[in-house]
């Protein structure tokens, strides 16, 4: 299950289908707007436009590690959630693994999963918080699994701390998401064969819009 972080958003993780079977990417250099700290991208560029990087970024790794790789979530927690959140966010995260059996074992048995944000808004921006929503698209697949997608609205709000964006509160919309009804693929519509082209592939990091 792809699953979104802070406060209550973990309940995303229900609703979506992933975690990244890797690591996270560290060989990919962070944009002006981020920086790596201790191994996980934080928002350090105080602009609307580095709002936006830090909310992609927060919730592209938010939902593809909070169950494929927990100590890189645990990780981006300590980084980039504001402490008033920290420890609800890190309980309801041990919940949702201890509960989505079907996932934790595709991913135990070599599964693998992306997050994608393929859009996003900025709704409001002040000098210590912003609001994000983001179109997130959660794709997985495995060994045992057929590869499928979802796609939900998630709202973020961003508080600055005077040196980085600190998730506040992610939670789906409840608004129904735009879904693409049909997928057009070269040859047999089938296409679990095909992911193995994704080997060794990892996300990049989201950058700010000049």
């Amino acid at each position: 299950m792809l699953a979104i972080v802070a406060v209550a958003a973990l309940l995303l993780a229900v609703a979506l289908l992933l975690p990244l079977a890797c690591g996270h990417r560290a060989s990919v250099r962070p944009s002006a707007a981020l920086e790596l700290l201790d191994g996980v991208p934080v928002g350090v560029e105080h602009s609307p436009a580095g709002a936006l990087a830090a909310a992609d970024e927060y919730l592209a790794v938010s939902s593809q590690q909070v169950e494929q790789n927990p100590a890189v979530f645990a990780e981006l927690v300590a980084q980039a959630y504001a402490v008033a959140v920290r420890s609800r966010v890190l309980s309801e995260a041990q919940q949702l693994r201890s509960s989505d059996t079907r996932n934790m074992a595709n991913y135990a048995a070599g599964g693998r999963g992306l997050a994608l944000v393929a859009a996003r808004r900025l709704n409001s921006y002040a000098a210590s918080t912003a609001r994000v929503t983001s179109w997130l698209e959660g794709i997985v697949w495995g060994p045992h699994l057929a590869p499928r997608q979802t796609w939900n609205l998630v709202d973020t709000t961003l508080s600055w701390s005077g040196q980085r964006w600190l998730v506040l509160d992610s939670h789906v919309d409840p608004e129904p998401a735009p879904v693409p009804a049909v997928v057009y693929v070269q040859g047999a519509n089938d296409t679990a064969g095909s992911f193995t082209q994704l080997d060794a592939m990892s996300n990049p990091i989201y950058g700010a819009d000049k």
